[in-house]
């Protein structure tokens, strides 16, 4: 099996989770039933009937919400555009190639795995990371910088290039910590 780590191209573009949608329309509706009252006085009770419906509805969906946040995986913004593979003296992105040679530095983040629990998020979003926010930073000599995001599983992850990266680590492009963190 050749070892090689899918590339993530992110999008900027903000997207509003449609369950966290649902949940806030679905409480905003026995507001209206409360605002429908003071307009229409003679339906006062059919209104509160419909009110305490609807809250018991939003709640229960709001529990449903809560807990599902707990086991699934961050949405992933973007698309998936090719691979990153790494040799003792090369670097494929995608199509690109670098040379041990012709690179300055590399900066590897490797802290998030899919399916890995995020405790540090906001109680509405997902709990569970995507294993998309990795990246590999590669600096070359002719100060040309770019930033390749990487997707990690438990069994596909930058872990599998250690023997790689201790050439780059000897040569000194890659940081001692840095090494140390994808090692370990």
């Amino acid at each position: 099996m050749e070892k090689k780590l899918r590339i993530y191209t992110p999008k900027n573009s903000f997207e509003i989770d449609k369950r966290l949608l649902i949940s806030l329309t679905l409480w905003s509706i026995p507001f209206l039933f409360n605002f429908a009252k003071s307009i229409f006085p003679t339906y006062e009770e059919d209104l509160n009937l419909l009110g305490v419906l609807f809250t018991i509805i939003a709640f229960l969906y709001f529990l449903y919400f809560i807990t599902s946040n707990s086991f699934k995986c961050e949405t992933t913004n973007g698309e998936f555009t090719g691979y990153l593979n790494i040799d003792s003296e090369k670097i494929t992105c995608n199509h690109e190639v670098y040379t041990i040679y012709k690179i300055e530095k590399i900066a590897i983040l490797s802290d998030y795995y899919r399916g890995k629990f995020n405790g540090n998020t906001r109680a509405w979003e997902r709990k569970k990371s995507n294993g998309v926010k990795n990246y590999i930073e590669i600096l070359k000599k002719d100060g040309e910088f770019k930033k390749y995001f990487f997707l990690q599983t438990k069994t596909e992850n930058i872990g599998m290039f250690s023997d790689e990266l201790r050439t780059f680590y000897r040569f000194g492009k890659l940081e001692e910590q840095n090494y140390k963190n994808i090692v370990n």
